[in-house]
């Protein structure tokens, strides 16, 4: 069982995306990197953007932490799956970071959201590498009027499933960098 994980975790870091810009890799042990990060999100200012975007750190198994069943719903995510596959005892240091609920940001051209999942590999020497996948994906495109909407006639939100965003996993990144005082 011990030597299916690192399989598991390799298809995660595979499928999550081709590029660094979904790993980072900090001097520190998983634990500590994630007392760091839920530290770091705290003590964003309220006046700033990222207040917004990173406005929630939840550590896994903590009340407010969606469980498995909410998170595999569709959308499905081939990285998402590999995570979820994985024991609890691999995912316990583990952060999700959930935006204001009604915030969109600029990533690529579009009104974007998500909430991310840092996945925290343990490696040997005290260094942990973080792993950034993107759940949930979505963007605005403003309102529409429905006739029949769920509370009668009216406009609601136009908001549609969309492919994970490179800008708003590097963006992640470098927040993550500088929080956990790592160079980019």
């Amino acid at each position: 069982m011990h030597a299916v994980a690192p399989a598991v975790l390799a298809l995660l870091l595979s499928t999550a995306a081709h590029s660094q810009q979904d790993t980072l890799t900090v001097r520190m042990t998983a634990p500590q990197a994630q007392q760091a990060l839920l530290q770091a999100v705290q003590r964003i200012p309220a006046q700033r953007e990222e207040h917004r975007r990173y406005r929630m750190a939840l550590p896994f198994g903590s009340p407010l932490f969606p469980p498995d069943d909410d998170l595999a719903l569709p959308p499905s995510n081939p990285a998402l799956a590999a995570w979820l596959a994985l024991p609890a005892d691999r995912r316990r240091h583990d952060v999700l970071i959930a935006p204001d609920v009604d915030y969109y940001w600029n990533a690529e051209g579009r009104q974007y959201a998500c909430q991310f999942l840092v996945h925290m590999q343990a490696l040997e020497g005290g260094w942990t590498q973080l792993a950034l996948l993107q759940v949930r994906p979505s963007s605005y495109a403003g309102k529409s009027f429905k006739l029949l909407g769920r509370t009668g006639p009216g406009y609601y939100r136009d908001v549609q499933p969309a492919a994970p965003s490179l800008q708003s996993a590097a963006e992640l990144r470098a927040f993550l960098a500088t929080a956990l005082d790592q160079p980019h």
